[in-house]
């Protein structure tokens, strides 16, 4: 999914900060340790993976349920691969899923939130009512409604995830959701299929397939 940023980040501060109430020493509170890094396989793996996606595209959505199962069985679990996850969300509604998962109090939560929110993408994201359908989901992995009404309030944290996006804009030059870091060195766009997304991986690390 092509973004635009620009309007992105204007959306976010004219949409959140007008009805942001809730004192600060609370969202202060819920910020912490918020925005820490979520990786899955071995720190010893030889090829470090960074995964830029947003939680209301498609695509994200396509590769996460179709192709990185595969993906897992074959290069995650085995060692040869780590995959990082970073949120890169286009828009409004996946700013507000992000801080969602981001505030899961559990270690594995957040690989897991955002594994049930792309896979019922279709039901919030598309919905006529995403933020009452994103509310229903959340007590899938725990979210109260109290604390989903504090969290879909927290624009601190909402702008702390914009704010890395701007960052890793500028680091990596991304341009559409998912796109793919290798070793901080070679890119991979698009919601490619596992035979297609493996090639292009092993055509940029010459990695032995074994």
């Amino acid at each position: 999914m092509k973004k635009n940023f620009v309007i992105v980040r204007r959306n976010f501060l004219f949409g959140f900060t007008t009805f942001c109430l809730l004192p600060k020493t609370i969202l202060a509170k819920q910020n912490n340790d918020a925005l820490k890094r979520h990786f899955l396989g071995s720190n010893n793996a030889p090829i470090k993976i960074k995964e830029y996606f947003s939680l209301t595209c498609g695509h994200c959505a396509n590769f996460h349920n179709k192709t990185l199962p595969q993906f897992k069985k074959k290069y995650i679990d085995t060692g040869k691969v780590q995959l990082e996850f970073v949120d890169y969300p286009l828009d409004r509604l996946a700013i507000i899923a992000a801080a969602l998962a981001r505030t899961i109090p559990t270690e594995k939560g957040y690989i897991e939130a955002i594994a049930i929110l792309l896979k019922k993408q279709k039901q919030w994201a598309y919905s006529k009512k995403p933020i009452v359908e994103l509310q229903s989901i959340s007590k899938l992995f725990g979210i109260s409604s109290k604390n989903f009404d504090t969290t879909i309030q927290n624009v601190p944290l909402m702008q702390k995830i914009v704010n890395k996006m701007e960052k890793e804009t500028k680091s990596f030059n991304i341009e559409s959701t998912p796109t793919f870091i290798i070793n901080n060195k070679h890119k991979i766009s698009g919601a490619l299929t596992f035979e297609e997304f493996e090639k292009k991986l092993l055509e940029l690390t010459e990695y032995k397939n074994s």
